[in-house]
């Protein structure tokens, strides 16, 4: 059996809003991976907070 790429996007996946006016989109999620591209305008910030069990990788990639 082979396996398929699947391509994908923040134009093709689920979205959802969180914060004052932040955005996410999950690219992949798994039992051990969750990846997720976020948006977050200048000015916004993210809330302290915990993680039970995570790995974490972060990429920063400005715009304009």
């Amino acid at each position: 059996m082979s396996e398929r790429t699947v391509i994908v996007s923040k134009d093709t996946v689920e979205h959802y809003g969180w914060g004052a006016r932040c955005d996410g989109w999950i690219l992949a999620s798994g039992e051990d991976l969750l990846i997720i591209q976020e948006r977050m305008p200048a000015g916004t910030a993210e809330v302290r907070h915990y993680h039970r069990r995570a790995k974490q990788f972060f990429s920063f990639c400005p715009a304009g």
